[in-house]
């Protein structure tokens, strides 16, 4: 027999507060930056971003993570180019527990700013 669970919110036993994830180690915040223009096409977690050099990026986070050990993986691609494999490289590093940093670089490691540019941290919240 199938069934169907059909839900509007999930709560925690005391039945107000968000229900906790356990053993799982979802996305805390993440970021989509066009380098280029700057701007933000679409974030979660994220206050804002600043624009530090060519190819050079922070983002800072509006909910802090509990220190600044979280992961961040980093991702660069120009959407316009995807098919004639000029694409990019990036890298992301903890700066602290409000703030992660991204570098994006053409492949001959120049610093390029990138139109698709993306940051991904995973840690435990403050």
């Amino acid at each position: 027999m199938t069934s169907v669970l059909n839900v509007d919110t999930i709560a925690a036993k005391d039945g107000t507060s968000a229900a906790t994830l356990t053993k799982q180690s979802p996305a805390k915040a993440w970021t989509n930056i066009d380098m280029t223009t700057p701007t933000t096409n679409d974030s979660f977690n994220q206050s804002s971003i600043n624009d530090i050099a060519t190819g050079r990026f922070t983002s800072s986070l509006t909910n802090s993570l509990a220190n600044s050990d979280y992961a961040v993986t980093a991702s660069g691609m120009d959407p316009t180019e995807a098919s004639t494999g000029s694409n990019r490289m990036a890298s992301g590093t903890t700066v602290t527990a409000s703030q992660m940093y991204i570098r994006a670089s053409a492949l001959d490691n120049t610093a390029n700013d990138v139109p698709g540019s993306g940051l991904v941290a995973h840690g435990d919240l403050a």
